[in-house]
């Protein structure tokens, strides 16, 4: 039996002083008090019980007739004594809340005793269920519900049912409190109260994951009831990124990591690089503790002396993306020089200047190391007719050239990466004109004898052509050598 007594103090000729209220649980048993007074004011005729204005129970000693009434027919019994005329309710149903009155009837009125007594009866009950419906009116407790697309509104209901007199309702999304529209409506067989809270949200990207509780308090609970789901937002991907290492090295493999964060459900990543370039990727996400997911991609390739200074670039698209985040990037190739000098023929006049550049493209542009090669045996550039740079475009200045400088030029280059030499040669042809022109001394011979003469000319390039001349007609020949 568990019920609670308040006394209240009424001033009405007639009515006991007293008004008792008594607060109880379906399920208990209550006993109402009515105080009669049969030695101060005789017996009575008769005792009646009414809730509200309806008669709930009738009593007659006289006739011997003790009755429930009403809603108390099966429930109500009336316990007597000389000094009260109780009644008992058992079981309480909630329904049973109102003013109670008991009204007696003295044989003898003029003995001005009380007549009527009141009791204030207020039933109680914590809610019987708790649970939370979407916008189709289906029970979504205990799920994850969504995905939801960020930035929209989505509606959800929470109900109570079952208990009296009405909850206090409220709404808690992640950490912060939010307000719904309250309704209450009561069954009026049973008196049962049913709350219902309706609540719109907007749906951010702080909200995946989050828990949406609705919250019931209640005078009899110890602890509020709670109705929880887990909201699921698609959010789209807010950054993406390529790491500050894209620099490598031609011919050795170099890996480029590329993440994109804040995306739900996880991001596609993909790159677009140099159509010469063959890659592989390797792909991983994991979850953050704002339920949204960190994609990583890592890029695999070879690269080559081509890539240097090319752009490649990480794309990432979530399913609510109408376009994809993008982030780019310039490659930093190093590699080892690559040689060249003009192919062809070049012909200049012994004692003019002649240069002959070097080609080089590389990656550190710096050299360390240039060479010249002349009939492919290395050039001692030391030597006052030669002049060179070691710059980016390397040259050799020979001046002046002399006809020994004829032949094949090549050169070459190194960086830190590596050496190489140039696999086309220049080839330099040097003319000279004849410097001196000379016949042997002391020609004697015997008449009708055989003799040789001999003319030389020097310093021509290329050989010169000698002629002869003789004052009378003298038949000859000529061998010529070439030295």
């Amino acid at each position: 039996m568990h019920f609670l007594f308040l006394f209240l103090t009424a001033a009405v000729q007639g009515v006991l002083a007293e008004v008792e209220e008594v607060i109880a649980k379906p399920g208990d048993d209550i006993l109402l008090s009515c105080p009669v007074n049969t030695e101060a004011c005789g017996d009575f005729h008769s005792l009646k019980w009414y809730r509200e204005d309806s008669r709930v129970y009738v009593y007659s000693p006289l006739a011997q007739f003790s009755n429930g009434e009403g809603v108390l027919v099966d429930r109500g019994t009336l316990i007597v004594t000389n000094t009260s005329a109780d009644l008992k309710i058992f079981p309480v149903e909630l329904r049973d809340e109102g003013e109670y009155r008991c009204e007696i009837t003295y044989l003898d009125i003029s003995n001005n005793c009380p007549v009527v007594h009141f009791t204030d009866v207020r039933t109680v009950a914590a809610p019987e269920s708790l649970t939370i419906v979407d916008s189709n009116a289906e029970d979504i407790t205990g799920q994850v519900v969504g995905p939801y697309a960020e930035g929209s509104e989505v509606a959800f209901s929470c109900q109570s049912g079952g208990g009296k007199p009405e909850p206090a309702m409220s709404w808690m999304f992640g950490q912060e409190i939010v307000e719904g529209e309250t309704t209450v409506s009561e069954d009026t067989e049973t008196g049962s109260v049913t709350v219902t809270s309706q609540l719109v949200v907007r749906v951010d990207r702080e909200h995946s994951g989050a828990a949406l509780t609705c919250i019931v308090e209640h005078e009899i609970l110890d602890e509020p009831l709670n109705a929880q789901i887990q909201v699921d937002v698609n959010v789209p991907v807010s950054s993406v990124s390529i790491a500050a290492e894209v620099s490598g090295q031609a011919g050795v493999e170099m890996r480029i990591t590329c993440t994109a964060i804040g995306g739900r459900p996880a991001p596609t990543v993909f790159w677009i690089m140099p159509d010469t370039v063959q890659f592989q990727v390797e792909e991983s996400s994991s979850l953050l503790d704002d339920e949204t997911f960190e994609s990583v991609s890592k890029m695999m390739f070879t690269p080559s002396s081509e890539e240097n200074a090319k752009e490649v670039s990480c794309q990432a698209i979530n399913d609510i993306m109408d376009e994809a985040l993008e982030d780019r990037a310039e490659l930093i190739i190093e590699y080892a020089p690559q040689v060249n000098v003009e192919e062809g023929n070049t012909t200049v006049t012994a004692g003019d200047e002649v240069t002959i550049e070097c080609e080089v493209d590389a990656n550190p542009a710096e050299l360390s190391d240039v060479q010249w090669f002349h009939n492919d045996i290395a050039l001692d550039v030391n030597e006052d007719r030669f002049e060179w740079e070691n710059t980016a475009t390397p040259s050799l200045s020979i001046s002046p050239a002399q006809p020994g400088d004829a032949g094949e030029y090549s050169c070459s280059a190194g960086n830190k990466v590596g050496q190489a030499r140039s696999p086309l040669t220049f080839r330099l042809l040097v003319t000279a004109a004849v410097n001196s022109v000379t016949i042997q001394d002391g020609l004697t011979g015997n008449e009708d004898e055989e003799m040789t003469i001999v003319c030389t000319a020097e310093g021509a390039r290329p050989a010169a052509s000698i002629d002869w001349i003789v004052t009378e007609e003298v038949i000859f020949e000529v061998e010529e050598e070439i030295q």
